[in-house]
């Protein structure tokens, strides 16, 4: 085994950290035929248990993850080798240990190494890195109509849209109600009241439009659900040479309608092109160059795009939650998520409303 080049930018604990990557570097080697050169720590990646280490070998970098929710993490793998075996490309490719398993314990923790992805992150401003993300979903959810039925099972699914949505409606109302009846009322409480109506009226449009649907029955029809990628965000994936996007690993993927994932990247172009309907139309005819929408995709996309869930984040940390801003700040966000809303309400009216001949009013 090679020397450890242990890289740190302090002097502080080099001893400690320097024989804990020692073992690090020697257990690896014992599970995978590789010649391990090197480890840098990253920062925890922002999951609660989990810790990020690039490791350097002779044959290439990867990328070691440890994870102490065992189940969860099992879960995410077993999607991942299905993926990797059904010819994703999209996706870094998993190391398999000398004995072919894909995790191995490490200090009570699962481990496994991923291949290190080279490029830049994803700019959904960019149209070219916006349309490949889309190309991207597209084949994700078009490999999904085949998943194994025994994914199905482990994945955990999004929440049901119809009663998950009719609850935030209703709290909108209570929100409104104690704005309305608070004796000394504060500045949000005063524009939660100006800002009601207009809410509340996209909120019942939305309803409206999924109300025409089986959602129960959809959510479990492979044609309509599948694998979610959840987060769509141009970070979330690297850009190769070729401007190629690829994904460094797997976070939180579910099992839902395929037009959460949709919804939410149109969304995120909207946000980083000005809300840019050119762009979203873009992003839109790649995914659908890969996988063709059914009738009444569109519609339910519409209807799921119309909910105000930020004015109702909002307000539920407000009235509910643990107030983690004070008044004048959360009355700050309160605006400005009220003003973002009314662009992201007409921008969805001119990329799917009009075409729907739908109205928009706020």
């Amino acid at each position: 085994m090679a020397l450890l080049q242990y890289l740190s930018s302090g002097e502080e604990g080099w001893e400690q950290a320097e024989a804990r990557d020692i073992d690090l570097v020697s257990n690896l080697t014992s599970f995978y035929d590789l010649n391990i050169t090197a480890v840098q720590t990253k920062a925890q990646s922002g999951q609660e248990g989990a810790e990020c280490c690039i490791v350097f070998a002779e044959e290439g970098i990867f990328r070691l993850y440890l994870q102490e929710n065992r189940e969860c993490t099992l879960t995410l793998l077993r999607v991942w080798e299905y993926l990797q075996a059904e010819g994703f490309s999209r996706l870094a490719a998993l190391q398999p240990t000398s004995g072919g398993d894909i995790a191995i314990s490490l200090d009570d923790r699962l481990a496994y190494l991923a291949e290190e992805l080279e490029g830049r992150p994803a700019e959904l401003a960019v149209q070219r890195d916006a349309v490949e993300i889309g190309r991207c979903l597209g084949e994700l959810h078009v490999l999904s109509q085949d998943v194994l039925p025994v994914l199905q099972g482990v994945l955990g699914g999004t929440m049901l849209l119809k009663p998950s949505l009719n609850a935030q409606r209703e709290d909108l109302d209570l929100f409104h109600t104690m704005a309305r009846h608070r004796l000394y009322p504060t500045g949000f409480d005063l524009l939660f009241v100006r800002i009601y109506d207009g809410a509340a009226r996209l909120a019942d449009q939305s309803l409206r439009l999924l109300s025409g649907f089986p959602l129960e029955e959809l959510e479990n029809d492979s044609r309509w659900a599948g694998l979610l990628l959840g987060i769509c965000q141009g970070r979330t994936f690297r850009v190769n040479d070729e401007g190629i996007p690829r994904l460094p690993c797997l976070n939180r993927i579910t099992w839902g309608l395929y037009l959460w994932d949709l919804v939410t990247l149109l969304d995120s172009v909207g946000r980083y092109t000005d809300w840019s309907t050119a762009a979203a139309h873009r992003v839109l005819d790649f995914y659908r160059g890969v996988r063709c929408l059914h009738p009444g995709e569109m519609e339910l996309m519409y209807g799921l795009s119309m909910f105000p869930k930020e004015i109702w984040e909002i307000g539920y940390d407000y009235y509910k939650g643990r107030r983690q801003q004070g008044e004048p700040e959360a009355a700050k966000m309160l605006r400005q998520a009220w003003e973002k809303t009314i662009r992201r309400s007409e921008y969805w009216r001119l990329l799917l409303g009009d075409e729907l001949e739908y109205e928009n009013s706020h």
